[in-house]
């Protein structure tokens, strides 16, 4: 029997408020013209916001005391900073001893100019966060965290893409043979930082998904071999789609919101039948 919860967190992203203060008026509604809310604010210098957030979601973990919490992606505003980096890590040492952590790569974490990876930001997450693409289980589900980044920049790193796909097909084999001849069959969850899809599996490339051309084969792959779900991030706000038997599910932020959402995190609860979630604002108390 497999019944546990885990704390989905995405996108704390220290820096980010600092980054959209003091934004003019114009600036606001051409960032309303891409859907993207910016809220007013006079300047402010380094991440005081998002410490208090991160530390608040890291606290409700330790209170709730789930199998595990992930953080989806997007741990940082600028890859090169170092200060961001350690303030990160210092918070995330605070969940307790007893709760796994497990970090997942995004776009702010491994690319300079926030969307094309390269090798050497790539070695840099990995020197602080570890691995950028692995996998591990929890009661009778497989989790499969990869580096979405390097999925939506195709001319970019692309011997990469291929490595995380073969891997996540192999990861996914191995678990689906597992599951042969047995009552309560492996399910596979995907951990990302893009979710695949916004709306459905063939959408059009778009900034706030996985390319196409990377889409489809783990869409095989989910449909091949049991992947149920992604949680994933990016958006800043949230976003649940359904297709070809794949919930999506991209979380909006413990950090700076784009959206209508509060800054919060996701309480997902797995038992031998389903997977059910519900998000929570880290902006009460």
């Amino acid at each position: 029997m497999s019944e546990f919860s885990f704390i989905q967190l995405a996108d704390p992203q220290f820096g980010m408020f600092a980054s959209l203060s003091a934004k003019t008026d114009q600036e606001i509604a051409a960032f309303a013209e891409r859907g993207i809310i910016i809220r007013k604010a006079n300047k402010i210098e380094g991440f005081a916001p998002e410490v208090a957030f991160f530390t608040r979601a890291i606290d409700r973990a330790n209170w709730l005391k789930p199998s595990f919490v992930v953080v989806c992606g997007d741990m940082i505003n600028e890859a090169d900073s170092d200060e961001q980096i350690a303030e990160v890590k210092r918070i995330g040492a605070l969940l307790d001893d007893s709760i796994d952590l497990h970090w997942v790569p995004g776009n702010h974490d491994v690319a300079p100019d926030h969307t094309i990876p390269s090798q050497e930001y790539v070695d840099r997450y990995r020197d602080n966060f570890g691995p950028d693409y692995y996998a591990f289980s929890e009661g009778d589900v497989r989790f499969i965290v990869i580096n979405s980044t390097v999925l939506t920049s195709p001319k970019t790193m692309s011997a990469k893409a291929k490595d995380q796909l073969a891997f996540i097909e192999s990861e996914a084999i191995i678990a689906s043979q597992q599951s042969t001849g047995k009552q309560n069959a492996t399910r596979i969850v995907l951990l990302s930082h893009h979710p695949l899809f916004i709306e459905s599996a063939n959408e059009s490339n778009n900034p706030w998904s996985i390319n196409q051309k990377y889409r489809k084969p783990l869409i095989e792959i989910a449909i091949d071999h049991g992947i149920v779900a992604n949680f994933a991030g990016h958006w800043h706000r949230n976003n649940i789609a359904s297709d070809k038997g794949i919930e999506v599910v991209a979380s909006g932020p413990v950090g700076y919101p784009l959206g209508n959402d509060p800054s919060g995190f996701r309480i997902v609860k797995v038992n031998d039948t389903s997977i059910t979630h519900e998000y929570h604002s880290l902006e009460t108390d």
